[in-house]
């Protein structure tokens, strides 16, 4: 996936739930900001769940759904 792309829907004001689907079927869903975390570079991205820490490789995020 394009970082530019990711980080626009991230970065948008204000701040919009958005969902990413991974090339394994995984799929994440941001409900606010304090649920991402990325470098300033956007090469790694954190999903901060309740109970769960996931590291993504923006290479294998496959969609954006803007919910």
């Amino acid at each position: 996936m394009n970082v530019m792309a990711i980080k626009d829907v991230v970065e948008r004001k204000p701040f919009k739930p958005f969902t990413v689907r991974l090339n394994n079927g995984a799929q994440y869903t941001f409900k606010e900001p304090r649920d991402f975390g990325a470098p300033r570079n956007y090469r790694e991205i954190v999903f901060f769940g309740d109970s769960e820490l996931v590291l993504i490789d923006p290479e294998s995020i496959t969609e954006i759904i803007r919910n």
